[in-house]
Order: C-alpha cells, then structure tokens, then sequence
C-alpha cells in the first residue's frame, strides 16, 4: 500500500522542496516512510507503508545520466514470466522514456510515474482496472497530480468547490463512468490511461484494452473450470509475493468468495473471521467452521458486537475530505483488521470483489439465445415455474431478467430516481460506457460487473486498511479472471436462479458441499439496523432538522425520512439513507476545513 502526490510547473520555475513536502503532508495517514526528489520544476513524493520490497516499494529514483525521475506507487507483476526484468526500477526503463506499451503485459495496483525536469514533462500511468486512484488538477502552469483529492486542495492554485453533478450521482446512486471528482477543478485518470503533460500540451491516451475472445462459449466446462482456478491462484501467488506466508492473513466470512481463497491460499495464511453473540442472525459461524474443519485451518476469531454504524468516535475517525464515501461497517472491519496487525500480518486477503465478476448475471438469457441455445427457452420456463412455487431464486432472478437489459430504458426513456430532488435529476450525468472495451454490448456488461462503483468502494477500503497498518489485497481484482468471465457467456455463472455457478462448481471437492450450495449468508442489514436505530434521535435533530443540511437539495426529504424508522428488514432506502448521513457528515467537515 503506498500513497503519491507529484507536481509540475509548466512555466519551468525551480520548485521549493517545501512545497511537495507540504501537499505530502495529508498522506501522512497511511504511515510508513516519505521518499521525495526535488528537481526543477518537478517534484515527486511516494509515501510506502510496510516492508521494503524491490516490487512495491522504490523511488523516486533519478537517472544520472539522462536526469529523468521514475517512481513506483504501488506493486506491479508480469502476466507472462518471461517479461520479468532483473529489478523493479529497471522494468520502468522503458516508461523513462516515454513508452508505456510494456504495461499491457503486467497487473497488479499500482502507478507509475515518469518525468524529465529538462524537458518540463511528467507522465503517470494508472493500472489496467483502477484499483490505485489518480487525481489531478491542470492548468497552464500548474499539473498536481495524486492518489487523493486531500494533497491536491493544498495547493494555493486549487479552489476547493463542488462538483455538484457528482454530489447528484453520489445521492442517486448512480456508478456511470465519470471523470469527475467531487471537486470541480480535480478530474480522474481513467483505468488503463497515461496521463502526459508537457510545457506546451497534455492529454490522456489508454495503453490497454480487454481482448475480444471469439468462440468463448465453444469450450468445454472442465476447461473453464480448470482456468478460473489457475487464475485465481496465479492472483493469489503474486498478492503474498516478497512476504513470508505466516505475514498474510484472510478475512474469511462464510461466502463463497472468501471460502474460495481458503482453499486456494498456502496452509500457512493466517485466517480471521468476526462473530456475533448479540445478532445471532448476522453470524456465519456455521459455514466458516465448515470450512476450517474440511481444510484443516485454525480461525482467529474476533468479536464483532457493538461495533454499529457510528458507534463511538466513529465520526472523527472514518470521515475524511476526499469524498464522502463512509463504510457502514468501518468500526467492525477495524477490530479484525488490527487483531490480525497485531498477530503479525502486513497483508490481509479479502473476496470482496467477488461479486463483482457475476453481476452482469441478467445476460444470461439474452446470451443463450444468442448463442443457440434451446435449452434457454426451457431454462426461462423452469424459472417461471419455479417463482411460482415460492422458490425465492426464482423470484429474484425474474425480477433481474425481465425485461431484459436495455429494453426498459427503450420503452420508457431515462428514467427519473424518484427519491431526488427536480434540481437533483438535472444534474445527473449522463452514462458513459467503460473506454477499455472495444465491443459496446461488453462495455455494458463491464460497466455492470464493475465500472466506478467497485473501484470508488475499492478506493475506501484502502483507506481504512492503511489507518489499521496493513496492505490490502484482493485477488478477484485480477484483469486476467476478468477477462475471461467477461468474455463467457452469462449464462455459465447465472442459471435458473443460481449465482455463482462458475464458482460452485470450480471449487467442487475443494470446498465443503453445504457451502457451496449455500445461498447468502450472515447478512448485516440487522447490524445496519442497529446502528441506525440507537442514533435515530441524534440523526433526526443533526441532519435532518439542521438548517444548513445541504443534502436536502438532492433528496426528496418526503421520500427518504420514513427510513429513519429502522424497520425489521433492511431496504434499498436505507441505502440511499446512508448516502445522505455520508455525505452531510462530509460537506460539514469540508465546510469548517475551509
């Protein structure tokens, strides 16, 4: 895990290495060790959190011979084994001078930044899926580019208003692809793009693109089953690369996500799981010991109640300046996160993006018949009878599938978010598809498996890692397993009103069978409840009979206030509830810093 701030003054004036050290200052949160090189007019700054590694940790570092800067936020590996170079510094060689293609052929989160204080340029090359952020701010003189909007603002040449359309975004809960920041002078690098800045021009070009897989559907189910697995571990193996396996640890909860990395992982991870004495129907107890039990694993268990939403000081340690994005349950992964530092972990694994790879489910239907298939007229019709009969897959999946994608929204034209103000609507902005897919109905599937919802929830998480003092690993979030269930037809991991498919039967003989038929479990929307319920007075009186509430010119009041009253399940308005108490507890913060 590591943070980075860089700054270029296009007019070429010598910069101050008190200035980079100033912007550098908001980073101090992720801990570790500042690196920094002063040149010219350029400045760079890294801030490295955990052991010092040839892969995830050096620069900035300067070129004695031709004077060029390179710096590495972040860790990177080589899909192909053959393009692994003799170190990390020397595998940016290239990008010094100015070529990026050798990025197409390596993973991992990183950003990789280059620059020439003679010629006056600086480049900053973002990983292929947008795990790590990159924001800047660009003028005629000025180009502040960094891993958050917090070291930006402290620029003199940075005003820190609104962007207001994705403040409306943020409140719809729309997740379009946006280049925006909540700032209206701050953009977004997009995923898998340089960013490149001179004395006299900039702009921003994609190094990569997912490939196009013809005849996907053509192979045969071992052959898939037999590549997620290898993917998943080959994802495995590079997130644990340079550290000692008893230093890694896994957030297991009793999903299928977080159970399939049990299985995949070394016998020496160290595994962590939360339980509940108080909410006994949030716990997943059950399945976790199933699955230690059928893999021989010891669990560290660590007790989860209590620790609601807003809870304590909950305020002033999870609310930030960069965006009003707050984890409902921050408090509670805090307490693992911290027991497992405290067992000795630098990195922790979680399956969190998972889900991310099946939530383009609702093509499965359009996908076989696409494809042929006459076994889909059958499936839709066992579903049909299924929903009927009461079988709650069968309902949900009806729910998704008809109608289909894209023909709603062609019937009945955009659709206005009724829980939004007039003023709100308006704002909103319009959809943009994913850039690092060249076919259209795929750019529609990636932007519904991922888009900006993941990596803006990704983005936090690291956050609240780094505040705990260790690295955060993911291995779902691996281009290549993208890749490949992009490019399968939906219909191989969402049938009859199953999820999941391909995982359940992948992991057949390495997981317990009770856990791999499963359906959702341990959910925390009680747990949510909770918390919502014993501040349901303090909200009432701070954010929704507060004056100056700024929320109320994007929500519709009406709508949203009956959700204060925590009801026996949890519903999408407390959803959109939870948005608003994120972002005012934010614009207050934001409101008194300025």
């Amino acid at each position: 895990m590591s943070a980075f701030v860089c700054i270029l003054d296009r007019s070429g004036a010598s910069l101050d290495r008190r200035e980079i050290l100033q912007l550098a200052e908001s980073l101090e949160r992720y801990g570790g060790t500042l690196s920094s090189v002063c040149r010219g007019p350029v400045a760079i700054a890294v801030r490295h959190m955990g052991s010092a590694t040839s892969r995830d940790r050096f620069g900035p570092v300067t070129d004695p011979k031709t004077g060029v800067v390179v710096a590495l936020s972040g860790r990177f590996s080589f899909v192909e084994e053959k393009l692994v170079p003799a170190s990390a510094s020397s595998a940016l060689d290239p990008f010094a001078h100015q070529d990026a293609s050798f990025f197409a052929g390596t993973s991992g989160s990183f950003v990789a930044i280059a620059a020439d204080p003679r010629r006056r340029w600086l480049s900053i090359v973002r990983d292929h899926l947008g795990d790590l952020k990159v924001y800047y701010y660009l003028d005629r003189r000025w180009l502040i580019a960094a891993s958050e909007p917090a070291a930006i603002l402290r620029h003199a040449a940075v005003a820190d208003d609104l962007d207001e359309s994705s403040a409306a975004r943020f409140l719809g809960f729309r997740f379009s692809q946006t280049e925006r920041s909540f700032f209206r002078d701050i953009k977004e690098l997009p995923p898998a793009h340089r960013l490149t800045v001179t004395a006299g021009d900039s702009g921003a070009k994609r190094y990569w693109s997912f490939r196009l897989h013809r005849g996907a559907h053509k192979r045969s189910r071992e052959q898939v089953h037999a590549e997620f697995r290898s993917h998943l571990r080959r994802s495995v193996a590079d997130q644990m690369a340079e550290l000692e396996t008893c230093q890694v640890g896994l957030s297991l909860s009793g999903g299928l996500d977080s159970t399939t990395l049990a299985a995949l992982v070394p016998p020496g991870v160290q595994v962590f799981s939360w339980y509940f004495d108080d909410l006994l129907e949030c716990d997943e107890r059950s399945n976790i010991e199933a699955v230690a039990e059928h893999l021989k694993r010891r669990v560290h268990w660590v007790n989860g109640d209590g620790l609601y939403p807003l809870c304590g000081d909950y305020v002033d340690r999870f609310v930030h300046e960069n965006s009003p994005y707050l984890n409902a349950f921050a408090a509670l992964k805090c307490r693992l996160y911290r027991v497992a530092r405290a067992n000795g972990c630098e990195r922790i694994m979680v399956g969190d993006a998972g889900d991310a790879l099946f939530s383009a489910k609702e093509y499965w239907l359009r996908d076989a018949l696409a494809g042929g298939r006459p076994r889909a007229l059958a499936s839709l019709a066992t579903t049909i009878r299924d929903a009927l009969r009461g079988d709650r897959f069968a309902r949900l999946a009806l729910r998704r599938l008809l109608p289909m994608p894209g023909v709603r929204e062609v019937i009945r034209g955009p659709r206005r978010l009724p829980w939004l103000t007039e003023t709100a609507n308006g704002l909103l902005p319009k959809a943009a598809l994913s850039p690092i897919l060249p076919d259209v109905r795929q750019r529609h599937r990636y932007d519904r498996i991922v888009g900006a919802k993941h990596t803006e929830l990704e983005s936090e998480e690291r956050r609240l890692f780094a505040q705990c003092g260790v690295g955060r690993s993911n291995p779902f979030w691996y281009w290549p397993l993208l890749e490949m269930v992009i490019n399968l037809p939906a219909c191989w991991y969402y049938n009859d009103g199953r999820s999941k498919v391909l995982t359940r039967e992948a992991m057949k003989g390495l997981l317990p069978e009770r856990v791999l038929e499963s359906g959702r479990v341990g959910l925390l929307g009680t747990f949510f409840l909770r918390g919502i319920e014993s501040k349901r007075n303090e909200l009432r009186e701070s954010v929704f009979r507060h004056p100056r509430s700024d929320w109320q010119r994007y929500v519709n009041r009406s709508w949203l206030e009956p959700y204060l009253s925590a009801s026996e399940s949890i519903r999408f308005g407390h959803t959109i509830l939870w948005r608003v108490i994120s972002y005012e507890l934010w614009y207050r913060r934001l409101i008194r810093s300025s």
